[in-house]
């Protein structure tokens, strides 16, 4: 993958209205996958845990999935979600020298 130089030049393209160099998209295709394969582990291992779960009587199969969560928390998922997209964002398009 490129390195951290290269990270620099592709956030000076996005600045200039390139968002990424064409010898970056194998990159960032080879990141997509990585990601795509950890997010099927955790979900894997989130739906063995719920049968788990389940199995011994700890919570009623569906319980996870039909959860609504109440005030607290739905405010801290939303605040936790948006910290992560932000993270996200500012890592796919830095913000400028006149921003930051």
């Amino acid at each position: 993958m490129s390195n951290l130089k290269d990270g620099a030049a592709a956030s000076r393209q996005a600045r200039s209205g390139q968002a990424l160099a064409p010898d970056q998209i194998d990159d960032v295709a080879s990141a997509l996958l990585v990601l795509a394969r950890e997010l099927w582990v955790v979900k894997d291992r989130q739906r063995v845990l719920e049968a788990l779960l389940a199995e011994n009587g700890i919570v009623a199969p569906g319980a996870v999935r039909d959860h609504q969560p109440g005030p607290a928390l739905a405010a801290e998922l939303e605040t936790e979600r948006l910290r992560y997209t932000n993270a996200l964002m500012t890592a796919l398009c830095p913000p400028s020298e006149d921003e930051a």
